[in-house]
């Protein structure tokens, strides 16, 4: 009985357990199958918020320069309208990078910070550097933004662009003679990002704030046109405040190196035949494959020219021998190692043979293998600080920067800079370099490889790189520098007929110790000047524009583009850096008048009244590359001032 009672306690205590059993395991399937549907949940959740990311932000539209067009060699506006769809607000970077075909990404990364508000729309602007001027170059440009990226199209070249400007919201009529209008508040609001810009018609007062209005007048005063058409109530706009000086009561002015014409007439009056001459003496762009033939601002004269010479590898119209690789590949060879290469070679030797056959011999004395492995890294690892510590005395251990730059005066003491720059560190690390101005551009100009870099433009500009030991980076930059440089006044001048015959100039701000060429440029003409008293005196005529730059024979140098202009030959790379100083003058006169054609210095001249003074001077440090790890830096600048004879004083009697 009790055997029966345990075994039946027994079969109770299994039929218990085996309940208990069954419950967890219906337990744990729930567990099972509720974690499951946790883990579906989840990954449907992911999966949606990664389609909301990719279709955060999209590209609505988007607008080459001011023309949909690009200057070659030159910094260029790029205007994208970004748009978000969404209900949630968007911020993260944009990141626009250089393609070159199926290469990949070349020069350093530009990048945008954009807030975007939900279901709103935003232009953004950049400020990319158009290395080439190929009609069949391959240079594309990507933007890429979390979730997605957006290939531009190659954008057509354009050197000169005249454009109209609208009111994006008016709703009167915008048409008119002028082929190509641009929305004002599409005006970038730096004067650096206009070089490509060469006329502006406006027949309204636009919404600017004062960063876009002073970017206007900064690029009138050094050298834009600027036309003011009437409203469509036949009155001109009324100006105020620092836009005041359009509403003149002249109808040609000068404002510094730039005009400012009033015409009354609305912007449908104006015919075709007024608008060719309000553009008399400007230059045109050369006609291409890429160009529409019939565009105003192409200059159809040169069509024939441009064909004649487009199978003559010695010389193209459309060749820029003055790009900005013809001053990098200049300062990259200022420095230059001075290693001690017999010592060199001997070292090298010394490794190879205590590698082999040395710690072959070492292992068949030694047996143990550890020996033999110490010996080969104590040997690597000698001979690395070694020709470490030899290479460095080649370079003199030190940073060296050099840099060349032509700047010109603009209102309340400022420059407008446009440089190049070598900058060459013997200590690796991620440099910040920046520039002690306003409405700063870089770029590397870079064609061939990627560089380890992110570009932020504009207001607050910086440029962090990666600069490995011994190793050059080369940078271009366009800034506005708080710098009023020398001051130039006309004490007299006198002509014979229309032949310059003296002139004297007062000079402030600048020591004739530090100039190294002083020139003049009036009419078609080249003058020498010289330094007497402290005054800048006439003293004898060089010669016409084309026959100083000499263009054609720049671009016989260098047919490819590769260095322009400059014959590479064993004693130009043995020259010293002042005559390398020396050699870059004429390529920065040539840079700073925009010629950069043959065709180009023929017709340029000085307008009526005006004349410019170009010195070639010691770069002060106001131009100097921000960073404090770069110690002391060298360069030259090249002054380009323009003065008008209305500026003397009646009164002096020495105008004649």
């Amino acid at each position: 009985m009790a055997a029966s009672r345990r075994g039946g306690g027994q079969a109770m205590n299994s039929g218990a357990a085996s309940n208990r059993s069954v419950s967890r395991i219906s337990r744990s399937g729930e567990s099972t199958w509720f974690s499951g549907l946790i883990g579906v949940f989840a990954l449907m959740l992911s999966w949606l918020s990664l389609t909301s990311v990719a279709l955060a932000i999209d590209v609505s539209d988007f607008k080459w320069g001011f023309n949909g067009k690009v200057a070659p060699h030159r910094f260029n506006v790029l205007s994208v309208l970004i748009n978000n769809p969404t209900p949630q607000p968007f911020v993260g970077d944009l990141f626009l990078r250089k393609r070159l075909g199926g290469a990949g990404s070349v020069d350093a990364t530009i990048v945008e910070p954009l807030t975007l508000a939900p279901n709103s729309a935003r232009w953004v602007q950049f400020y990319p550097y158009i290395a080439s001027g190929s009609i069949n170059s391959s240079e594309n440009w990507r933007l890429s933004y979390p979730g997605g990226s957006f290939d531009f199209p190659e954008p057509r070249i354009a050197k000169y662009q005249r454009i109209i400007l609208d009111d994006p919201n008016s709703l009167s009529a915008k048409g008119g003679w002028i082929k190509f209008h641009h929305p004002d508040n599409l005006f970038p609001p730096f004067v650096t990002a206009t070089d490509a810009l060469q006329l502006v018609a406006l027949d309204h007062v636009p919404r600017w704030e004062e960063t876009r209005r002073q970017s206007f007048l900064d690029w009138i005063y050094r050298g834009g046109t600027a036309v003011v058409l009437q409203e469509p109530s036949g009155k001109f706009p009324d100006f105020a405040n620092s836009m005041s000086i359009l509403k003149a009561p002249l109808d040609n002015q000068t404002y510094g190196s730039g005009r400012i014409l009033r015409v009354a007439l609305s912007r449908t009056q104006l015919s075709e035949a007024d608008f060719r001459q309000i553009c008399v003496g400007l230059p045109k762009n050369p006609p291409g494959a890429n160009a529409d033939k019939d565009d105003e601002d192409v200059d159809q004269v040169e069509e024939k020219v441009l064909v004649s010479s487009k199978f003559n590898t010695n010389y193209n119209e459309g060749t820029d021998p003055f790009k900005s690789t013809s001053f990098l590949s200049q300062l990259k060879q200022m420095t230059k190692p001075n290693h001690n290469w017999v010592l060199l070679h001997l070292m090298f030797w010394a490794y190879i043979v205590l590698i082999f056959p040395g710690c072959y011999l070492l292992g068949k004395k030694w047996s143990d293998f550890r020996v033999v492995y110490a010996g080969l890294l104590g040997t690597v690892g000698l001979f690395s600080l070694m020709f470490s510590y030899v290479g460095q005395r080649g370079y003199g251990e030190a940073t060296a920067v050099h840099t060349v730059a032509f700047a010109s005066p603009l209102p309340d003491g400022q420059m407008d800079v446009s440089s190049w720059s070598n900058i060459f560190v013997t200590g690796g690390a991620d440099y910040e370099l920046r520039h002690q101005g306003f409405g700063s551009l870089y770029s590397t100009c870079n064609e061939t490889e990627q560089v380890k870099g992110l570009i932020n433009n504009g207001a607050e500009a910086l440029f962090k790189v990666d600069i490995p030991p011994f190793s050059n980076r080369e940078l271009a930059t366009r800034t506005k520098i708080p710098f009023a440089g020398p001051q130039l006044k006309i004490s007299s001048i006198e002509f014979q007929g229309d032949q310059l015959s003296k002139l004297e100039l007062n000079v402030v701000g600048l020591k004739p110790a530090d100039v190294e060429r002083q020139y003049l440029l009036i009419g078609n003409s080249f003058y020498l000047l010289q330094w007497q008293d402290q005054k800048l005196v006439l003293s004898n005529q060089i010669g016409s524009v084309q026959g100083v730059l000499q263009v054609q024979l720049k671009s016989n140098q260098d047919p490819y583009g590769y260095g322009g202009g400059y014959p590479y030959n064993y004693a130009n790379n043995q020259v010293t850096v002042s005559e390398r100083y020396s050699q870059m003058f004429e390529l920065l006169l040539s840079r700073s008048l925009n010629v950069s054609r043959e065709t180009e210095a023929a017709k340029l001249r000085m307008g009526p009244n005006l004349l410019r003074i170009f010195l070639y001077a010691k770069m002060p440090s106001e131009f100097a590359v921000q960073n404090p790890r770069l110690g002391n830096q060298d360069g030259r600048v090249l002054y380009s001032i323009t003065l008008s004879t209305d500026d003397l004083t009646p009164s002096t009697d020495d105008v004649k």
